[in-house]
C-alpha cells in the first residue's frame, strides 16, 4: 500500500511539474504577485492588474481554456484594502486566500 502511495504521489508531481508550460499558473493554479507586478517595484497598480487579468485571458484562450469566475472577479479596490492606490504583497496574499477560487484573476 506504502509502495502504491508513493508511486501515486510521484505520478502526480511529474504531471505537476509538465503542466508548468503555463506562464500564468503558480502553485495553487492561480497566478502569482509577481506575474501582476509587472515593473517588479512591489506593489500591483490598477493598470499592471487590468493588464495581468488581459494577459490571462489570452494565455487561456491559447490553451484552449475558458475562464472560470470572471464575472466574479475582485475590482482592484476590494483588493486595495488600505486605499493607497496599489496592492501590496500582503494584500494580494490576504485576498487569495479569502477568496481561492480565483476572484483575484479570473481562476
Amino acid at each position: 500500500m506504502k509502495r502504491l502511495l508513493i508511486m501515486a504521489l510521484l505520478a502526480s508531481a511529474g504531471t505537476w511539474a509538465a503542466d508548468k508550460s503555463s506562464t500564468w499558473k503558480g502553485i495553487d493554479n492561480q497566478p502569482t504577485f509577481s506575474q501582476f507586478d509587472i515593473n517588479n517595484d512591489g506593489k500591483i497598480t490598477p493598470k499592471e492588474l487590468e493588464e495581468g487579468r488581459t494577459e490571462r485571458i489570452k494565455q487561456h484562450a491559447k490553451e484552449g481554456r475558458k475562464m472560470k469566475n470572471k464575472d466574479k472577479a475582485s475590482s482592484f479596490a476590494d483588493i486595495d484594502t488600505n486605499r493607497d492606490g496599489a496592492i501590496s504583497k500582503e494584500e494580494f496574499r490576504i485576498h487569495k486566500i479569502k477568496y481561492p477560487q480565483g476572484c483575484v484573476t479570473f481562476g
